[in-house]
């Protein structure tokens, strides 16, 4: 009789431990982190469950509006962004907007992408002086 009890209880501790120690994606809300660069902007979606490239960013939102739709690695960088404070929106269909603010894009300097390429190239990524590149 006890053995009945004894493995019950043990059934009843592991299924509760189990469902504590499970991690959940319910509750996780999908965000952006977004960072300029020369002449471009990198975004990374983190939280999106399903189909991250049906999330759409905007890499200008108050001059030269586009709707550039994520990479399925939920990350894209915009290419030629005009130097200066942008405004940036990422909109995803099952969060909405999860970033609307402003970054500082710096002007395009074609001598350091060169030089950025070289290093990445040769492995020394940490060498790279443009954060998008890395």
């Amino acid at each position: 009789m006890r053995f009945r009890y004894a493995s019950a209880a043990a059934a009843v501790l592991s299924t509760a431990a189990i469902v504590l120690t499970t991690p959940g994606t319910a509750g996780a809300a999908a965000t952006a982190e977004v960072v300029p660069g020369r002449a471009r902007i990198l975004v990374n979606v983190h939280g999106v469950p399903v189909h991250p490239e049906s999330c759409r960013v905007d890499p200008d939102a108050d001059g030269n509006t586009q709707s550039l739709p994520l990479e399925p690695s939920s990350r894209m960088v915009a290419h030629q962004v005009a130097p200066g404070k942008r405004h940036v929106k990422v909109w995803c269909p099952d969060g909405g907007i999860i970033y609307d603010g402003f970054v500082d894009v710096l002007p395009a300097d074609p001598v350091a992408d060169f030089f950025d390429t070289v290093f990445r190239t040769a492995g020394s990524s940490d060498r790279v002086t443009d954060p998008t590149l890395r």
